[in-house]
């Protein structure tokens, strides 16, 4: 056994070893089993203790409220996923009813949101393209004398008759054209895609869950999310105006398709239709006065949300029957909904291929909404959410809704206030909202098929108001977080210009650009001691002149890392080079800077300090530099190597450093690594201010005999500059006398001052020369005037 291993505080590695396995050995237990398994699912904890009493009849009304919303909206979103309407009601009950036994949010309520089915209708478009391409093949079926008897007329068929029918005058084959498919794939429905969809998406969120990695949705920062879901608002916006004006425009999916969709739009502005567009445009004036003018009244009056969409359909439905618009003037309609509840059927493994990377994009844009509707309904209604069960609960109901006709949910923040406004408070409340909405599919459904698409599509639209009311972020973010602006923008016209789900990830990826790009130009300040709390606090740059002694503390706030070790290098002897200038250069007093002369004063001073700060550059009295090492989160190896090398590089230079280290981490690495065979043990201190008296107990209390006499010099300088402004006052009286005077006085000074220190005193005598010869030149002019 070495040295090192002996004095370890290290365990050995069998004890490591037998409490890996005891822990494993518990975990693995059957009671720690079954609590992991219950933990799954929330309602065995809550159901149990419910107060039927309290919660029941809120619970019963909110969900009834929350299924009249739910129709015309999950109508809507089925029309943006370009799937039949009723699957979109379907998407309204399964993950809502699945959400309660998952679900830790009393509150949330999952269901359809315009951006995911957007994302979705790309999805499926893609897929329709690639697998369910058709091609035309020739059948021949031979036909018997009986089939081509006409037994009505009691005639025989003729030749003429015969060749008519079949094509031929000599046979009785007939010549039939089928629709087959490619690869094999048997025609490939809409739904059929969705499903898959939120099947695949699912497992993306249990995996998720199971690595813990809900932190991943910090990267979905605030500004990301705005940008992103203003921008899928105007994907919405161009994707349902054909319905509004009864243009029927072609299929666009793939990067840029939203270019293309515009001047689609804009060749066919002649083919408007005007009965769907006169429908459309009432739709959303009624939609107007009655959201934004009328219903605040309306809340103030009743204790439940006036339903104005569901009015509308209503409306929309009796208008279209009694007057027969489909028929009598083309307006398009819903259809036929069935009423029938749909067979459970396994999703289409064999798109798997297809959709990869859109349901990447979709379970990761599901979850930051998620996630983001929880934290708010957390900070409203003021109680705990468990983000790592929900993304287990978003994962789960989206595998097990896939065995039914939905495409892929999420929360809808207003979706999940609806419920609670009028009573709703715990998860029952999704129950009776689905109950309700099967009711509706099964005796309602019928009513539904004189439903106008144009008014779906106004209800749409109107909806992404409330996205684009995020524009006034941009007001408040542009003062003060210009990144957080860029990061706004750049995310908003990433989703617009490029698509939804690349554009999500690029939007992603700038900001963490960002973060990486700040990282590398790090700020570092100077510390000076408070006076009144005796701590160490930030000090500008500009404020050098009132730090009292000659240590320098240094202090850089970013991690020390590959990345940043070059910065730090930089910022080290831009700091030496600062405190050093500053420190050498001459005071100018008030009347100095007043007198007429203060131009030559200035540039005396400039001078001096200049060739002062030279001379310290080569001498041994140069500045005590503390480094604080608590400014770094953490270190890497390539930053420990620049925290030895830049030791190495002040001490050969002459500037004596020490380090405050208070990390724990950060001692550990100093102590493992070779740091104190190369930096001195002794220079490296917990605390800032036993650093700082470190380093000025190794500074000398006397000072030289060369400071001293630097200080008379600067003394004897301004002495005789102010002689000079009295003597200025006395004018031609005293001229000659005073000038021989100082020139005596001059004389002197630098003689005495000679005798120690040429070099300083002749740098003063330069100084008081110029200010002489100024002074001369100003009395001889006053005494000619």
């Amino acid at each position: 056994m070495s040295l090192r291993q002996l004095f370890s505080d290290r365990p050995p590695l069998n004890a490591v070893l037998q409490e890996k396995a005891q822990k494993i050995r518990y975990s693995c237990s059957p009671s720690k089993c079954l609590h992991s398994l219950l933990s799954f699912l929330p309602i065995i904890t809550w159901l149990p203790k419910y107060d039927w009493s309290h919660s029941f009849f809120g619970d019963l009304s909110g969900g009834l409220t929350m299924a009249v919303f739910s129709v015309p909206q999950g109508i809507a979103l089925a029309s943006i996923t370009g799937v039949p309407p009723v699957y979109g009601l379907y998407t309204a009950i399964f993950p809502s009813f699945l959400y309660i036994f998952f679900g830790t949010s009393k509150h949330n309520a999952l269901g359809g949101f315009a951006v995911l089915s957007l994302m979705t209708h790309g999805a499926i478009e893609k897929v329709m393209l690639r697998t369910a391409t058709s091609y035309n093949a020739t059948a021949y079926v031979n036909h018997t004398l009986d089939e081509l008897f006409d037994r009505d007329n009691d005639t025989i068929i003729t030749n003429t008759t015969l060749m008519q029918i079949l094509g031929n005058e000599t046979s009785f084959l007939e010549e039939v054209t089928m629709e087959m498919w490619t690869e094999g794939v048997t025609p490939v429905k809409q739904i059929h895609v969705a499903t898959t969809i939120i099947f695949l998406a699912g497992i993306i969120q249990v995996l998720m869950g199971v690595f813990r990695l809900q932190y991943l949705t910090s990267l979905f920062s605030e500004q990301v999310m705005s940008g992103f879901v203003v921008g899928g608002g105007v994907h919405v916006f161009f994707a349902q105006i054909g319905n509004m004006l009864g243009i029927e425009l072609p299929r666009r999916n793939g990067p840029g398709y939203l270019y293309y969709r515009i001047w689609d739009l804009i060749e066919n502005l002649d083919n408007v239709h005007i009965p769907t567009v006169s429908i459309s445009m009432s739709s959303f004036l009624f939609l107007v006065i009655s959201k934004e003018y009328l219903a605040p009244w309306f809340s103030s009056a009743f204790n439940y949300p006036v339903p104005f969409e569901l009015l509308l359909v209503v409306v929309g439905i009796t208008a279209t029957d009694y007057a027969e618009l489909s028929r009598r003037h083309d307006v398009k309609v819903v259809g036929n909904i069935p009423t029938e509840f749909p067979p459970p059927s396994l999703p289409r493994f064999d798109l798997i291929r297809h959709i990869g990377l859109n349901a990447v994009a979709i379970a990761i844009t599901a979850v930051a909404i998620h996630i983001t509707v929880a934290k708010v309904v957390e900070k409203r209604y003021k109680y705990k959410i468990n983000h790592g069960q929900e993304l287990y609960a978003l994962g789960f109901v989206g595998v097990l809704s896939s065995f039914f006709p939905v495409f892929p949910v999420t929360s809808g923040f207003a979706r999940s206030v609806v419920g609670a406004a009028v009573g709703g408070s715990t998860q029952l409340t999704c129950l009776f909202s689905s109950l309700a909405l099967l009711s509706v599919i099964l005796y309602i459904g019928t009513a539904l098929k004189y439903l106008p698409q144009c008014i779906l599509s106004a209800m749409i639209i109107f909806a992404q108001k409330g996205m684009f009311e995020k524009f006034g972020e941009l007001k408040s973010l542009w003062p003060v977080f210009k990144i957080d602006f860029a990061i706004w923008l750049m995310s908003f016209f990433l989703t617009v210009c490029y698509d939804m789900g690349e554009g999500l990830l690029m939007a992603i990826g700038f900001a963490v650009l960002t973060t990486i790009i700040r990282t590398q130009r790090p700020k570092w300040h100077f510390l000076s001691r408070d006076n009144e709390t005796e701590s160490f606090k930030e000090t500008k740059k500009r404020d050098l002149e009132r730090i009292q002694g000659n240590v320098c503390i240094f202090r850089m706030d970013a991690p020390l890392i590959f990345t940043s070790s070059d910065r730090f290098t930089m910022s080290v002897w831009q700091c030496v080079k600062k405190w050093e200038r500053c420190k050498s250069e001459s005071f100018v007093t008030i009347e100095q800077m007043n007198s007429d002369k203060s131009a030559d004063i200035f540039d005396s001073k400039l001078k001096a300090a200049r060739r002062r700060w030279k001379r310290d550059q080569k001498s041994e009295s140069r500045c005590k530099l503390v480094i604080d090492c608590d400014g770094f989160p953490y270190v890497d190896y390539l930053g420990l190597s620049t925290l030895k090398s830049v030791y190495v590089d002040l001490q050969a230079a002459g500037v004596q450093c020490y380090f405050v280290v208070q990390k724990s981490e950060l001692k550990r690495l100093f102590r493992a690594t070779d740091f104190y065979d190369v930096v001195d043990e002794a220079r490296v201190f917990n605390k800032v201010a036993d650093a700082v008296k470190a380093a000025e107990q190794n500074i000398s209390s006397l000072k030289s005999a060369k400071e001293v006499l630097t200080a008379l010099a600067s003394i004897a300088t301004t002495d005789t500059i102010l002689i000079d402004e009295e003597d200025i006052e006395n004018e031609e009286s005293s001229e000659i006398v005073g000038d021989e005077g100082r020139e005596g006085e001059e004389e002197a000074r630098r003689r005495a001052v000679s005798e120690h220190s040429e070099e300083i005193m002749s740098e003063t005598s330069v100084s008081i020369g110029e200010a002489r010869s100024t002074a001369s030149s100003r009395n001889s002019i006053n005494s000619e005037q």
